[in-house]
């Protein structure tokens, strides 16, 4: 930067400019009507630094009424054994007119331990994501 300022002040020596007196003297009033900036004062520290903290227990108290509303009069579910469970989410004979025709609704019987069928999902998923891929190449 200092060879930069080095060059535009030899550049500007070489300008020969002729300024009138009426233009030097206004220039001259401009630049003394001008005075330099000043820092606020440091007098009074804004009061928000405290807001932040009532501002969230504010918010933490709004959450949790709305989630205490909205578990107010919801009965109480029993506690069913495993077999109950299953058989009371899936419906033994769905309706076909909700389920979509390539759903396959029914129970999973795990056969081997449940990183196996981690291990086999996540190259079912592989797969699904390459066929995908491929086809919007092609597509596009």
């Amino acid at each position: 930067m200092d060879e930069f300022e080095k060059r535009l002040k030899r550049d500007s020596d070489a300008i020969q400019a002729d300024v009138s007196p009426a233009l030097r003297a206004r220039i001259d009033a401009s630049l003394l009507s001008v005075e330099q900036v000043r820092p606020a004062s440091q007098g009074k520290v804004p009061v928000s630094g405290n807001l932040w903290w009532a501002s969230s227990l504010t918010g933490l108290a709004a959450a949790l009424m709305v989630i205490v509303l909205i578990n107010w009069d919801r009965p109480g579910e029993p506690d069913l054994p495993a077999e109950q469970v299953a058989s009371a989410t899936v419906p033994a004979d769905p309706d076909p007119l909700l389920t979509p025709p390539m759903l396959d609704i029914r129970t999973a019987d795990f056969t081997s331990p449940l990183e196996d069928e981690l291990v086999r999902l996540q190259s079912d998923l592989e797969k699904a994501r390459k066929t995908v891929r491929k086809d919007l190449d092609f597509t596009f």
